[in-house]
C-alpha cells in the first residue's frame, strides 16, 4: 500500500472500495457550473464556488479551501484522467472540467465567472495542475496527503495604499495576479507539493526539499526534468511567505528562466545540469540585483518508485511568477494590518523594501 504522505504524488483511478462519480454525474456536475451566469450570493472566492456548485448538483462535502483540495481531501480521489464534473487544482486555486478535450475548466477569478483552459500560458506558469473525482463510497482506504501550514488563511482583501508604498508597482503586482482569486491574493499557508520536505530554520519555514520525475525507472527525460523541477521550484515560493521574508542565511535565487541542458545517470544515481538566469537573489546580507547566469546539478536518485531530483542544499530557487504572488499577497496582507493604518514604522519599512522587491522583479529597475 502506498505510504499516506504520498498518495497525491502518486494517483490511483477508482479502487475497490470506492466508488467514484459517473461519467454522466461528472456532465451533470460540470452543467452545474455553467448554468452560474453570476457567482453565487456569498461565494467568497474560487473555493467557495466549487463547494456551491457541488451541492447544487446534489454532491455535498464539508468546506475546504482550494490548498487543501489541492493536498488532497477524503471527499475526491486524484485520478490522471480528468473527466467533466472533476476538479482541477492548483496551491491556491482550484475550478470544474467542463470538457478535458478542450482543458476546459469553469471557475471563479478576478474578471468574475470564466470558463479558461488549464493548459493556456497562464495556468501552465501555475505548474502542472492535479485532477480529483468526487467519492460517492469512499470505504476505509481512501489516502490523501496533508499541506503543511504555518497559519491559518485571511480574507484581506486587495491591495491598498500606504505611506511609502509605489502606486505603480502595487498595480503592476496586483496585474502579475490577475487572474488570481481573493483566496490565493490573501493566503499565507505555507503549503508543500512535493513528496519529501525538509525544515531549514536558514528559510523561515518548511520546503520541499525533492520531487519524484518520473515512476518509472527509466533514465527520465530533459522534459520530465524541467516539469518537475518548475513544479518544486514554484511550491518553494512559500519560503518567503514569512513576516520577514528577506531574513535568511541561505540564498534564494528568483530565476527569470531555466533550461536543462542534459540529464545524465548511472545506474540509480544521476544529476540534472541546468543553466539558470537570475537577476534577484535574496541573502543574509540583503538583497542582491546583479543579473547572472549559472550552471547548476541536480542529483538524481532511482528507487522502487521511479527517479527523484533533489534540490540543491546550499540555496533556493524560487520561480519569479511564484516570488511575485506570494510577495504581492505579503504587501496586501501588510496594506491591511493594524501597523499599517497606525503607520507604523516597520511595517512600512518592510513594505517598502517588498515593493523595491517587486520593483526589481517586474523590470522596473
Amino acid at each position: 500500500m502506498a505510504q499516506r504522505g504520498r498518495a497525491a504524488a502518486h494517483p490511483q483511478e477508482g479502487g475497490s472500495a470506492a466508488r467514484l462519480v459517473s461519467a454522466e454525474q461528472g456532465r451533470q456536475i460540470a452543467a452545474a457550473a455553467l448554468e452560474q451566469d453570476e457567482p453565487i450570493r456569498g461565494t467568497q472566492d474560487c473555493s467557495h464556488l466549487v463547494h456551491q456548485v457541488y451541492s447544487v448538483a446534489g454532491y455535498e462535502y464539508g468546506y475546504v479551501s482550494s490548498f487543501d483540495l489541492y493536498a488532497g481531501n477524503q471527499t475526491f480521489r486524484r485520478v490522471r484522467h480528468p473527466q467533466a464534473g472533476d476538479l482541477v487544482t492548483w496551491p491556491g486555486h482550484v475550478g470544474i472540467v467542463i470538457d478535458p478535450r478542450q482543458h476546459s475548466f469553469h471557475s471563479l477569478v478576478r474578471s468574475g465567472l470564466q470558463t479558461e483552459d488549464y493548459l493556456g500560458p497562464y495556468w501552465r506558469s501555475r505548474g502542472r495542475p492535479r485532477f480529483y473525482r468526487y467519492v460517492i463510497d469512499g470505504g476505509s482506504d481512501v489516502e490523501t496527503a496533508k499541506a503543511i501550514r504555518q497559519a491559518q488563511p485571511s480574507h484581506s482583501g486587495s491591495l491598498r495604499r500606504s505611506g511609502s508604498a509605489n502606486a505603480e508597482v502595487r498595480a503592476q503586482a496586483e496585474n502579475a495576479s490577475s487572474q488570481e482569486t481573493t483566496e490565493e491574493a490573501s493566503l499565507r499557508s505555507n503549503i508543500v507539493a512535493a513528496p519529501k520536505v525538509s525544515t531549514s530554520p536558514a528559510l523561515t519555514g518548511p520546503i520541499a526539499s525533492s520531487i519524484l520525475i518520473t515512476p518509472e525507472q527509466r533514465r527520465p527525460t530533459a522534459a520530465e526534468a524541467f516539469d518537475g523541477i518548475s513544479e518544486l521550484s514554484s511550491t518553494t515560493a512559500s519560503a518567503l511567505r514569512t513576516a520577514k521574508p528577506f531574513r535568511v542565511t541561505i540564498p534564494i535565487v528568483i530565476f527569470d528562466g531555466l533550461h536543462v541542458e542534459r540529464v545524465e545517470t548511472k545506474r540509480d544515481k544521476g544529476w540534472v545540469h541546468l543553466q539558470i538566469e537570475s537577476h534577484v537573489r535574496i541573502a543574509d546580507a540583503g538583497v542582491d540585483f546583479k543579473r547572472r547566469r549559472e550552471k547548476v546539478r541536480w542529483e538524481l536518485r532511482r528507487d522502487a518508485s521511479g527517479w527523484t531530483a533533489i534540490a540543491p542544499a546550499e540555496r533556493a530557487y524560487v520561480a519569479q511568477d511564484g516570488a511575485v504572488r506570494v510577495l504581492s499577497a505579503q504587501l496586501a496582507e501588510m496594506a491591511a494590518s493594524d501597523g499599517a493604518a497606525k503607520h507604523d514604522e516597520s511595517v512600512v519599512a518592510q513594505e517598502a523594501r517588498i515593493v523595491n522587491l517587486l520593483s526589481a522583479l517586474l523590470g522596473k529597475q
